[in-house]
Protein backbone atom coordinates (compact mmCIF):
# COMPACT_ATOMS: atom_id res chain seq x y z
CA UNK A 1 0.00 0.00 0.00
CA UNK A 2 3.21 2.52 0.73
CA UNK A 3 4.47 1.60 -2.34
CA UNK A 4 1.21 2.24 -4.36
CA UNK A 5 0.45 6.30 -2.29
CA UNK A 6 4.35 6.63 -2.95
CA UNK A 7 3.85 5.76 -6.54
CA UNK A 8 0.46 8.20 -6.95
CA UNK A 9 2.59 10.97 -5.37
CA UNK A 10 5.10 10.90 -7.93
CA UNK A 11 3.00 11.06 -10.63
CA UNK A 12 0.75 13.47 -9.76
CA UNK A 13 4.05 15.38 -9.55
CA UNK A 14 5.17 14.62 -12.78
CA UNK A 15 1.90 15.20 -14.21
CA UNK A 16 1.65 18.77 -12.63
CA UNK A 17 5.41 19.60 -13.76
CA UNK A 18 5.01 18.44 -17.33
CA UNK A 19 2.36 20.95 -17.43
CA UNK A 20 4.23 23.87 -15.91
CA UNK A 21 6.65 22.77 -18.47
CA UNK A 22 4.67 22.42 -21.44
CA UNK A 23 3.01 25.88 -20.28
CA UNK A 24 6.66 27.48 -20.35
CA UNK A 25 8.30 28.91 -22.96
CA UNK A 26 10.85 26.57 -24.84
CA UNK A 27 14.11 28.23 -24.01
CA UNK A 28 13.43 29.18 -20.21
CA UNK A 29 12.22 25.58 -19.99
CA UNK A 30 15.88 24.12 -20.72
CA UNK A 31 17.17 26.53 -18.56
CA UNK A 32 15.02 25.69 -15.24
CA UNK A 33 15.19 22.33 -15.74
CA UNK A 34 19.19 21.85 -17.08
CA UNK A 35 19.04 24.27 -13.48
CA UNK A 36 17.21 21.78 -11.23
CA UNK A 37 18.67 18.73 -12.18
CA UNK A 38 22.13 20.01 -11.63
CA UNK A 39 21.65 21.53 -8.10
CA UNK A 40 18.62 20.34 -6.70
CA UNK A 41 17.78 23.69 -5.66
CA UNK A 42 21.33 24.19 -3.80
CA UNK A 43 21.27 21.37 -1.40
CA UNK A 44 25.22 20.38 -0.70
CA UNK A 45 25.95 16.35 -2.81
CA UNK A 46 25.83 13.65 -0.20
CA UNK A 47 24.50 10.17 0.08
CA UNK A 48 20.52 10.68 0.28
CA UNK A 49 19.99 13.74 -1.70
CA UNK A 50 18.57 12.81 -4.50
CA UNK A 51 16.01 10.37 -2.34
CA UNK A 52 15.58 13.88 0.18
CA UNK A 53 14.70 16.05 -2.63
CA UNK A 54 11.99 14.14 -4.33
CA UNK A 55 10.18 12.79 -1.19
CA UNK A 56 10.31 16.86 -0.46
CA UNK A 57 9.54 18.63 -3.53
CA UNK A 58 6.29 16.44 -3.81
CA UNK A 59 4.61 18.99 -1.57
CA UNK A 60 6.71 21.88 -1.47
CA UNK A 61 9.76 23.96 -2.11
CA UNK A 62 13.49 22.49 -0.50
CA UNK A 63 13.63 26.20 1.44
CA UNK A 64 11.34 25.52 3.73
CA UNK A 65 13.17 22.20 4.23
CA UNK A 66 16.61 24.11 4.62
CA UNK A 67 15.36 26.36 6.84
CA UNK A 68 14.45 24.21 9.67
CA UNK A 69 17.77 23.51 11.32
CA UNK A 70 16.41 20.22 13.29
CA UNK A 71 18.31 17.63 14.82
CA UNK A 72 17.84 13.72 13.68
CA UNK A 73 15.07 13.26 16.16
CA UNK A 74 13.39 16.05 15.09
CA UNK A 75 13.40 15.25 11.50
CA UNK A 76 12.22 11.75 12.06
CA UNK A 77 9.22 12.95 13.93
CA UNK A 78 8.85 15.62 11.31
CA UNK A 79 8.18 12.92 8.94
CA UNK A 80 5.97 10.90 11.35
CA UNK A 81 3.76 14.07 11.62
CA UNK A 82 4.09 14.18 7.55
CA UNK A 83 2.77 11.13 6.99
CA UNK A 84 0.10 11.18 9.81
CA UNK A 85 -1.52 14.62 9.54
CA UNK A 86 -0.20 16.04 5.88
CA UNK A 87 -0.95 12.86 4.27
CA UNK A 88 2.65 11.87 3.07
CA UNK A 89 3.29 8.35 1.64
CA UNK A 90 4.78 6.15 4.32
CA UNK A 91 8.64 6.05 3.12
CA UNK A 92 10.53 2.68 2.38
CA UNK A 93 12.10 1.96 5.70
CA UNK A 94 15.79 2.26 3.93
CA UNK A 95 14.63 5.64 2.08
CA UNK A 96 13.54 6.90 5.26
CA UNK A 97 16.99 6.40 7.10
CA UNK A 98 18.73 8.04 4.10
CA UNK A 99 16.83 10.38 3.97
CA UNK A 100 16.61 11.64 7.60
CA UNK A 101 20.37 10.81 7.68
CA UNK A 102 20.87 13.21 5.31
CA UNK A 103 18.76 15.88 6.49
CA UNK A 104 20.33 15.41 9.52
CA UNK A 105 24.12 15.90 8.24
CA UNK A 106 23.20 18.96 6.14
CA UNK A 107 20.19 20.46 7.59
CA UNK A 108 21.10 19.89 11.58
CA UNK A 109 20.75 22.47 14.11
CA UNK A 110 23.89 23.53 13.33
CA UNK A 111 23.61 24.07 9.82
CA UNK A 112 20.58 26.09 9.31
CA UNK A 113 19.80 27.60 5.97
CA UNK A 114 23.03 29.43 4.43
CA UNK A 115 25.04 28.37 7.25
CA UNK A 116 25.89 25.62 6.25
CA UNK A 117 29.52 24.85 5.28
CA UNK A 118 30.37 23.69 1.42
CA UNK A 119 31.73 20.24 1.38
Amino acid sequence: MSARRWTGALVCAAALAWGWLAAAPTGFTQSAVASDETDFQGMPPGKGREETFYACVVCHSMRLVTQQGLSRDRWDEAIDWMVEEQDMPELEPEDRKLIVDYLAQFYGPDRKAGKRSKQ
